[in-house]
C-alpha cells in the first residue's frame, strides 16, 4: 500500500517562508500554490518539484488542470493533477494524471455552506467497487472539511491522502495542526 499523501492549498494571505519549510520538515507531500498569491508573494524557492499551480495549460510547476479547462487535454498530455465531484469521474483520469481531488468529502471548513452530496459511507462504496472496476487509477485525495477528528475516517474510507486547507490556516499553529492530523491517521 502507498503512502498517504499529504497537500497543502495555501490560503489567500501571505506565508511565511519558514513555515512552508516547517510543513516539508514536518511531512508534507505537495503544496497546492494558488495562483492569487502570486502577485503578493513568490512561489518557494524550495521543494519546486512539488509545487502544484493550477492553469489552464502546462507550467513549470506540477500541473493542476482546472475543472474548467479539463475538456482541453489533448489525448498526448498529461497533467499532474485535477478536481472532480463526481466518484464516477475518478477512472476517465487513468493515465492522465497522478492526483485525483474529490470534494468536497465533509462540510466544508473554507466555504461555509459548501457540504458532500454523498456520506462517507457511501463514498467508502463506491470507492470500492471502482477499485474493484478498474487497475492504474490515479491516488484519491480527499478535499473539503478534512480535519485532525476525521483524517482516519478518511483513509479508512479508502483516499490515497488528503488536501488541507481551512483545517490548516484556520488553526493559530499549522505546523502543529499538520503534525496533530499526521498523528491522527
Amino acid at each position: 500500500m502507498n503512502p498517504f499523501v499529504w497537500v497543502a492549498i495555501t490560503p489567500d494571505t501571505w506565508l511565511p517562508p519558514s513555515l512552508l519549510e516547517n510543513l516539508w520538515t514536518e511531512g508534507l507531500d505537495y503544496l497546492y500554490w494558488r495562483k492569487t498569491n502570486l502577485e503578493d508573494q513568490p512561489a518557494p524557492e524550495s521543494n519546486l518539484n512539488k509545487i502544484m499551480l493550477a492553469s489552464s495549460q502546462p507550467t513549470a510547476h506540477l500541473w493542476h488542470l482546472k475543472e474548467k479547462d479539463q475538456k482541453q487535454l489533448a489525448n498526448h498530455q498529461r497533467a499532474f493533477s485535477t478536481s472532480i465531484h463526481q466518484l464516477v469521474d475518478w477512472p476517465l483520469w487513468i493515465d492522465k494524471v497522478e492526483l485525483v481531488f474529490y470534494s468536497p468529502v465533509f462540510e466544508s471548513i473554507s466555504k461555509p455552506g459548501y457540504g458532500p452530496s454523498l456520506t462517507l459511507a457511501e463514498m467508502q462504496k463506491e470507492i470500492e467497487d471502482i477499485r474493484s472496476r478498474y487497475s492504474n487509477l490515479p491516488r484519491l485525495i480527499a478535499l473539503g472539511g478534512v480535519q485532525k477528528a476525521n483524517i482516519s475516517k478518511v483513509q479508512r474510507a479508502g483516499f490515497d491522502g488528503a488536501a488541507l486547507l481551512g483545517s490548516l490556516w484556520n488553526s493559530p499553529d499549522p505546523v502543529q495542526t499538520f503534525q496533530e492530523l499526521r498523528q491522527n491517521l
